[in-house]
């Protein structure tokens, strides 16, 4: 039936978390770019929120890096210490970063990025089969 999907290439789990103080103006980010060079993510959960207050606006997340924001997710009228996620497979590579954008939150509230997924590389080794890097996400 062919190689396991391990074989020939090398994958690590990573758990990440941002938190931004709000300035409190038109809108306030937290960034994760991590510094990629042979590898890329394959983010399999973000999950942001506002510690401290209801924000009057959105949360969107988006990938910026590549000349545009990819917008992947956006909820509207956040509560409150209420985590929002994205459960789909994200990717980043090599000048990407991950931006969840707060608007309409108070200055000082906490803003937090909390993500998850394997860290492959890349490009994969040689003999990998290529279908070894798709996996199904539920």
């Amino acid at each position: 039936m062919g190689r396991p999907a391990s074989v020939g290439r090398r994958r690590k789990w990573f758990r990440a978390r941002r938190i931004a103080t709000a300035a409190g103006g038109t809108y306030d980010e937290v960034e994760y770019a991590p510094l990629l060079d042979k590898e890329f993510l394959q983010i399999t959960r973000i999950a942001v929120e506002d510690e401290d207050s209801d924000p009057d606006g959105k949360i969107r997340i988006y990938v910026a890096g590549h000349g545009y924001e990819h917008w992947i997710g956006e909820e509207a009228s956040p509560g409150a210490a209420i985590l929002y996620w994205v459960v789909w497979p994200t990717f980043l590579v090599a000048g990407e970063k991950v931006v969840a954008r707060f608007t309409g939150v108070d200055a000082g509230d906490n803003l937090v990025m909390y993500l998850e997924g394997w860290i492959h590389d890349y490009p994969p080794a040689p003999g990998a089969p290529l279908e070894a890097l798709a996996e199904e996400v539920e």
